[in-house]
């Protein structure tokens, strides 16, 4: 999945930058102002993870794409689309990533942010972007 055929452009309208937390956190929803299809396939969405250090070696930190036909219901997209941090016992090591959009993506969308309960806390903040 390259992205040379994306100009990668940024609209501060589809920017959401969110605390992380223990009990999960979601970024704000994108409204891809159309239903399936069209020009979604063309749409990259950005990830960017923090930092984190001094935490334990068995902190994961899970974000996923989810999609909803009405803004309000959200579930997992199909395929999954879904990256993790995993803590070295030193810490987290920031991360970025980007992915396409599928094909049959609901008109709104937004990255889920999940952690396991072990111990140590993780600062910062998932920074989330369309890209177009």
């Amino acid at each position: 999945m390259a992205f040379e055929f994306n100009r990668n452009q940024q609209d501060q309208n589809f920017v959401s930058t969110v605390a992380i937390a223990q009990a999960g956190a979601n970024t704000a929803a994108f409204d891809l102002e159309q239903a399936v299809g069209g020009d979604i396939e063309r749409v990259v969405f950005e990830l960017a993870a923090p930092l984190a250090a001094g935490i334990s070696s068995t902190k994961v930190v899970t974000y996923a794409l989810q999609d909803s036909a009405n803004g309000t219901d959200f579930t997992a997209v199909d395929p999954a689309i879904s990256t993790t941090q995993t803590a070295d016992g030193s810490g987290i090591a920031a991360k970025t990533v980007r992915f396409r959009v599928p094909a049959n993506t609901r008109r709104y969308v937004r990255i889920a942010q999940t952690m396991t309960a072990t111990a140590g806390t993780v600062t910062g903040s998932m920074v989330a972007k369309l890209l177009f």
